[in-house]
């Protein structure tokens, strides 16, 4: 039987078609599987790491975290409002700068620091060595001399103390004046701790006023600031009977060493205090 060209292009065309029509639905078959493998695979993986955190011991802080993070989420879903800052434990909060200069002026920055069990001592260092804040440079100073919560190193504390009170600091400036009146850490050297506890008292530091005054009636320093002494000490204002006696006996001290035309002069001042 004699097959036409036709017949022949025909009989090609319907094996292409076959060949092709068995590739694509390989191809399928073999997507489809190579997928149900991948997700087998990361569903078996996911198991196995929810075996693995779940078998890591859970710390006391992670857990705490963990916990307050339900409560905040069970509370968003009850349509409350945020829960108080006191329901969610913390570690202990660093002082903020007001915070501590009130801490410094009551004398109280070392025993607050001992109090809370020297948790913050990174902090305060990190705050008086690399951001240079005079109130902490005063305080890690303060901590290095007298060897709190860190081993004592008197030279270094001195130093810290003294970039302090170059910013301006007014403790450091009133403390550095009494350890050179006292020779504490220092060579004694009362003539160099006045200007020191004249700067604080310009500050409005009410130690450094008294004894800024307190060395000037003994005869240090000079007649020319008399007038400014008194001054600091009569715009003081204190509700301590002991501390207002101490002001009035140095008052009427200065006075004595005073012609009477400076202390109308000094008082004139004060008003403008």
């Amino acid at each position: 039987m004699r097959i036409t060209p036709t017949a022949k292009l025909t009989t090609i065309c319907h094996y292409v078609k076959a060949a092709t029509f068995y590739y694509v639905k390989m191809t399928v078959l073999v997507t489809i599987t190579s997928a149900s493998l991948v997700i087998v695979n990361s569903a078996s993986a996911e198991t196995n790491d929810n075996k693995t955190i779940s078998s890591k011991p859970v710390g006391e802080k992670e857990q705490r975290i963990t916990d307050s993070g339900k409560r905040a989420v069970a509370a968003e879903n009850a349509g409350k409002s945020a829960l108080s800052f006191g329901d969610f434990p913390s570690a202990i909060e660093l002082y903020t700068d007001d915070e501590l200069n009130q801490l410094i002026a009551k004398n109280t920055h070392l025993k607050r620091v001992r109090a809370d069990a020297c948790q913050l001592v990174a902090d305060i260092k990190a705050r008086a060595e690399l951001v240079k804040l005079p109130s902490y440079q005063f305080l890690w100073g303060d901590m290095l001399a007298w060897g709190v919560c860190v081993d004592k190193n008197a030279e270094l504390g001195i130093y810290f103390m003294r970039a302090a009170a170059r910013q301006g600091q007014p403790r450091a400036l009133e403390q550095l004046g009494r350890y050179y009146v006292q020779g504490k850490f220092v060579q004694q050297d009362t003539e160099r701790a006045l200007p020191l506890f004249e700067q604080s008292a310009k500050l409005g530091f009410l130690p450094a006023k008294i004894q800024w005054a307190e060395l000037l009636v003994q005869g240090y320093g000079s007649p020319y600031d008399y007038q400014t002494a008194y001054s600091y000490l009569y715009s003081t204002v204190t509700d301590d009977a002991k501390t207002h006696d101490q002001l009035a006996l140095l008052l009427a001290q200065l006075e004595n060493l005073m012609p009477e035309r400076v202390v109308t002069a000094a008082k004139n001042a004060a008003k403008y205090q």
